[in-house]
């Protein structure tokens, strides 16, 4: 099983049509979730997605939801968006809803972020579930039993040379005393 990918530019690696695009998308959103600092988020968006409009058919529409989930993300936590979204690339050639009733197309006409907007999409509430928090960054259970191992490789390092320069003492405290 392949992990999620942890980039948009891992997104467009993968994707080899919309709807992969769409469930590669997902789990980029699930990744996201799992990230609680700036860097972090912002290393999720610094590198530019390959080209997707060569791909498959729909990939324009692919690339321009690209640019907008960065240039979002970018703005929720209050850093420049990468350079490569405002690419004239990455804006859809014609307008896309993410909703079909002809009421709900004019919600999301009217409540669509700008960076939706501007690429010609229009969904009321794009996903992104971006929550920053203050302090460490979160670590995952292997970061965290990498570094308890390390650790530990140094603590017994560390008791290993004590015992061998008592045992020096002990062993020169006796040549001494005979």
């Amino acid at each position: 099983m392949q992990p999620r990918p942890q980039t948009l530019a891992e997104v467009a690696e993968r994707a080899e049509s919309l709807e992969h695009f769409g469930r590669e998308l997902a789990d980029w959103l699930h990744t996201v979730r799992t990230l609680s600092s700036r860097p972090a988020l912002e290393r999720a968006i610094a590198d530019a997605p390959t080209r997707l409009a060569g791909r498959f058919s729909e990939g324009a529409l692919a690339d321009a939801t690209l640019a907008a989930y960065a240039e979002l993300l970018a703005e929720r936590i209050r850093t420049a968006p990468p350079a490569w979204c405002f690419e004239p690339e990455r804006i859809s050639p014609v307008p896309w809803f993410a909703v079909s009733t002809p009421r709900a197309r004019l919600l999301a006409l009217r409540d669509s972020p700008p960076a939706f907007k501007r690429r010609n999409l229009f969904s009321p509430a794009p996903d992104l579930p971006v929550r920053l928090r203050r302090g460490r960054p979160t670590v995952t259970a292997e970061q965290k039993r990498v570094k308890n191992a390390e650790r530990q490789r140094r603590f017994q390092q560390k008791r290993r040379t004590l015992v061998r320069e008592l045992l020096k003492r002990q062993r020169q405290t006796k040549s001494r005393a005979q």
